[in-house]
């Protein structure tokens, strides 16, 4: 299913948000697109959250610097922190995150900010940052936890140029129709 929304400001930055249910390839989309915009010389920073697995098994998830892979772990079985399912959130895993968030928003033309969910909302230093995002004049691609209910979540829905619910039929699709919309 495709949502467009058709912001009534045409001279802001677009804020584009990618949501869809586990598992279906969220951060492996924005990671093509990623790939795709550094290829075009496109000034990008933020970060992904990806899965953490050994021998098969998904054991935690980790942020990436999407611009020089450094990584930090987000929340795993082994660590302390607050919980969320099997999870410990590490918060200064989302410390990290933050301090990426904020470089790229000095420095990158595009932000990626993958995700905003339960996990990272853990830390309430995230969600300011990701919430005063909404408020600068930069170009964002969020992904965002298709259930998660919190005020910042939907500002960022409300704020939303161009949203889409990936699923297997578009997910291959996706990387192309953000770009086109970027460009």
């Amino acid at each position: 299913m495709l949502y467009l929304i058709v912001s009534e400001f045409v001279d802001k930055m677009p804020l584009f948000i990618l949501t869809g249910g586990p598992g279906i390839g969220k951060t492996t989309t924005v990671i093509r697109l990623v790939e795709m915009l550094k290829h075009r010389g496109v000034s990008i920073g933020g970060i992904v959250s990806r899965e953490i697995r050994k021998n098969g098994v998904r054991i935690g998830f980790e942020f990436v610097d999407i611009n020089n892979n450094e990584t930090v772990i987000l929340a795993s079985i082994m660590n302390v922190g607050p919980r969320f399912g099997k999870y410990n959130v590490n918060i200064k895993g989302c410390k990290f995150a933050v301090q990426v968030l904020q470089e790229a928003l000095l420095n990158a033309d595009i932000i990626i900010c993958d995700e905003l969910g339960p996990m990272e909302f853990k830390s309430k230093e995230f969600i300011n940052c990701v919430g005063s995002m909404l408020d600068l004049d930069k170009r964002i691609i969020a992904v965002v936890h298709k259930k998660l209910k919190h005020p910042i979540v939907d500002r960022f829905r409300e704020k939303a140029d161009f949203m889409i619910n990936l699923d297997i039929q578009n997910r291959n699709k996706v990387p192309y129709l953000f770009l086109d919309r970027l460009e």
